[in-house]
């Protein structure tokens, strides 16, 4: 919390005489000050205008059509419009570090270095500095972890569907419910697969929406990452022209052989490294495999600006765990190596264009890492199926 302050207090000294220090620190800064909530709240006037806007959305000061799902418009029976925009923006960063505080609990001085150092990176710091609604959608998983923590029935039924409102609200969170089959409760994994169902009929219903935002929604290849941006960048060394194929084509191309990869990786995690104990804490466990499968999903369909790698702060506490508890086991060595791995990735972005876009090979470290991780944490499926149809207990 020192350190953030401190963070903000260099920060916001010059920005008062007119100076923005933010690209200095590594930061892109957008045309103004939390951009992408300012997207937001000229679309909630635009619909009260009678727009549609994400079609048209003459209100944004750049033109700019809503980039997110239609789900975020209901905001604007709350009277919302572009001057609560810093308001706004500000409630949600705050909603923000509160959840990873709350997420990460009481640490030692060690972690909290850490996850200063995480926190001040210029992928976090990006986030903030657009005010982009990815944070609004991670404070949304702590809460699930959160109420998966009290440790009640009722309460861990639940949590499922909060990440199923987030998949509403920004479709990729829906790459974390099946991390609730894993921890091999009946009740929640059964919550969780009807939560699959009814994001499916969701995006079925919506899919002419999705498709908009899909097209509109910007993407780059510095200050960001994905699976196609290395190959892409490895391809044009060789042939100067634009691939032809179309963008479904080349994405495929890139996916499939970073799947094999990706097979023999989890089986190599299966085979070296020791399960995890069934008896382990099974809300750490939980977040880190949010957390994973969220990167590692957004990672394979797309380009996704480095803001949305805040996500990866979910898997620290347990890789903390494992690089503690476990260390100089092999599963200890491999966690502290990911925490090094992730802390270089959320710093290196900012050198995407200087490294021409050498920074994505950090990035399929960190792929690497957590499949091998999460091949060393999942259970088997005979003991996940076995959970999942055991009937319930009842009293006699």
């Amino acid at each position: 919390a020192g350190v953030l302050a401190l963070y903000f207090l260099v920060l916001t000294i010059p920005r008062l005489y007119g100076v923005d220090i933010w690209p200095a620190l590594g930061v892109p800064s957008g045309p103004s000050l939390f951009f992408d909530t300012r997207n937001l709240t000229a679309a909630l006037e635009c619909r009260r205008l009678g727009f549609d806007p994400l079609v048209e959305n003459p209100c944004d000061p750049s033109g700019r059509p809503l980039n997110y799902p239609r789900v975020w418009l209901v905001l604007r029976f709350l009277g919302l419009n572009q001057s609560h925009t810093v308001a706004l923006a500000l409630v949600f960063i705050a909603l923000f570090f509160v959840a990873v505080f709350l997420l990460m609990g009481r640490i030692t001085l060690g972690r909290g270095a850490l996850l200063a150092v995480a926190l001040c990176s210029p992928s976090v710091m990006f986030a903030i500095e657009r005010a982009n609604l990815d944070i609004v959608v991670f404070t949304m998983m702590v809460g699930a972890l959160l109420l998966w923590r009290i440790d009640r029935p009722w309460t861990q039924a639940i949590s499922p569907v909060i990440v199923l409102m987030g998949a509403t609200a920004k479709v990729y969170p829906v790459f974390g419910l099946p991390a609730y089959a894993f921890l091999r409760q009946r009740l929640p994994a059964m919550v969780a697969s009807v939560c699959v169902a009814a994001f499916a009929i969701y995006a079925v219903v919506t899919l002419g929406d999705i498709q908009q935002v899909a097209r509109v929604a910007p993407q780059g290849q510095h200050n960001a990452f994905g699976a196609r941006i290395l190959p892409v960048a490895i391809y044009h060394l060789v042939v100067p022209d634009r691939w032809e194929g179309g963008l479904v084509s080349k994405q495929v191309l890139v996916i499939v052989p970073a799947l094999a990869i990706g097979a023999v990786i989890w089986f190599l995690g299966r085979r070296r490294l020791k399960l995890e104990d069934e008896e382990a804490d099974t809300a750490t466990r939980l977040a880190f495999f949010i957390g994973a499968l969220i990167f590692l999903g957004t990672f394979a369909v797309g380009n996704n600006f480095d803001y949305r790698l805040v996500f990866t702060l979910l898997t620290l506490p347990q890789l903390f765990q494992w690089a503690t508890e476990e260390r100089g086991a092999p599963r200890g060595r491999l966690a502290a190596v990911s925490i090094v791995a992730l802390l270089v990735l959320l710093w290196i972005g900012a050198l995407s264009e200087p490294l021409r876009l050498g920074d994505e090979v950090v990035t399929w470290v960190v792929v690497g890492l957590m499949i091998a991780l999460l091949g060393a944490s999942v259970p088997r499926l005979r003991a996940v199926w076995s959970a999942v149809r055991r009937p319930a207990t009842t009293a006699v």
